[in-house]
C-alpha cells in the first residue's frame, strides 16, 4: 500500500510539473515553442492526471469500507453437510488456500505469480480453525463467502471471485467443514498491493463486486444436466480465466493464454473430457499446464463433472477475432 501511495504522489507531482510547463509554453513568444510545447506538455499532463486518478480510485476501492447488511445463518453441522463441505473445500478452496492444492487449507502461494504480473504479495490466508477464521462468527464467514466483505468492512479478494454463486446450502456446508477441519498453526505473509494492482483496480479490471442486499441462491437439482453444469461453471469461476464467453477473452489480471472452451470442448467426447480433467493430458496428448486447475476440476464427482461437460459441450463456438 505504501508503494501505491508513493506512486500516486509521484504521478501527481508529474501532472503538476507538466501543467506548469503548459503555462510556460503558452507564454512563449516563439510559435515553434509555444504550440508544440502546449500540445506535448498538455498531453503528458493529461496522461499523468488520468493515471493519478485511476490509482487513487483503485486504492480507495481496495481499502474503503463496504456497508453490507448482516446475515443470520444456522450451520447444522450434520455429517452429510460436513462431507459436502469437505468436497467443495477440496475443489474450490484448496487451489488458493493451500500450497499443494490439497487439504488442509493452511494458506496458499502468492496469487500474483499466476497472473505473470507484479501485483504484490497476495497470499490466501490460513482458514483452518487455527487461522484467521477463529475470530469470525458463522454469520461473518457466510458474508465473506457471499460478498467478499470481511468483518472490518473491507473487501477481500473473495469479492472478485464467484464463490458467491454457490447455493446457500453449499456455502453453509463449506462453513460446517471449516469449523471442524484439523487446526494448523501457520502464518501467511500480509497482503501487499503493488502500484500495478492498484491501477488495475482503478480501471475496473479486478472485478470487485459487492452485492447488497444478499439474495438467496439455489442450485438446480444435482444431475448430469446442462443446467447443473452451468451452476458448476459459476461456482468454479471458469469465466475468471476463460473470459465472460469462455472463449479465452479474459482481460488482465487473469492468467494469459487461457483456452477457448467454446471451440475445444464441443469437439471432445465425454470420455475425452474426463481424461483431460482427471489426468491433465487431453486427447491430443497435450499436457495441460498451470495455472489451469485441472487437478481441482478433476476432483468433481462423476455427476458434477458430467454436468460440466454437458454444459461446455453444448456451447456455440466463438472464434476469436484476429
Amino acid at each position: 500500500m505504501v508503494s501505491s501511495i508513493v506512486t500516486i504522489l509521484i504521478l501527481l507531482a508529474l501532472a503538476a510539473l507538466f501543467a506548469w510547463l503548459v503555462t510556460r509554453a503558452w507564454k512563449s513568444k516563439r510559435w515553434y515553442i509555444k504550440f508544440p510545447g502546449v500540445i506535448l506538455a498538455g498531453l503528458f499532463t493529461l496522461v499523468f492526471a488520468l493515471l493519478t486518478f485511476a490509482m487513487a480510485k483503485g486504492l480507495y476501492d481496495l481499502t474503503r469500507p463496504y456497508p453490507v447488511a448482516s446475515v443470520n445463518v444456522t450451520i447444522a453441522g450434520t455429517p452429510e453437510q460436513i462431507a459436502r463441505g469437505e468436497h467443495l473445500a477440496t475443489v474450490l478452496c484448496a487451489g488458493c488456500h493451500s500450497q499443494n492444492g490439497q487439504l488442509p487449507l493452511t494458506g496458499g502461494n502468492n496469487l500474483s505469480d499466476d497472473s505473470g504480473l507484479p501485483l504484490g504479495d497476495l497470499f490466501a490466508p490460513n482458514i483452518t480453525p487455527a487461522g484467521k477464521i477463529k475470530e469470525f462468527s458463522d454469520n461473518e464467514l457466510y458474508r465473506i463467502l457471499r460478498t467478499g466483505v470481511e468483518p472490518n468492512g473491507r473487501a477481500s479478494f473473495m469479492a472478485g471471485v464467484t464463490a458467491r454463486y454457490m447455493s446457500d446450502a453449499d456455502a453453509q456446508a463449506v462453513i460446517a467443514y471449516l469449523r471442524q477441519s484439523p487446526p494448523v498453526e501457520k502464518q501467511t505473509p500480509p497482503i501487499s498491493y503493488s502500484p500495478l494492482l492498484t491501477l488495475l483496480g482503478g480501471v475496473g479490471l479486478l472485478g470487485i463486486n459487492v452485492p447488497d442486499p444478499l439474495q438467496p441462491v439455489t442450485a438446480p437439482p444435482k444431475a448430469a444436466t446442462k443446467e447443473y453444469g452451468e451452476y458448476v461453471v459459476r461456482f468454479l469461476d471458469c469465466r475468471g480465466c476463460h473470459g465472460p464467453t469462455l472463449s479465452g477473452d479474459a482481460l488482465p489480471p487473469a492468467p494469459p493464454g487461457a483456452s477457448n472452451l467454446t471451440v475445444i470442448v464441443p469437439k471432445w467426447s465425454k470420455d475425452n473430457f474426463f481424461q483431460a480433467m482427471r489426468t491433465g493430458v487431453d486427447v491430443t496428448g497435450h499436457r495441460i499446464s498451470p495455472p489451469m486447475p485441472w487437478k481441482q476440476v478433476g476432483l468433481l464427482d462423476d455427476v458434477e463433472l458430467e454436468a460440466l461437460y454437458e454444459y461446455l459441450h453444448a456451447l456455440s463456438p466463438i472464434v476469436a477475432k484476429k
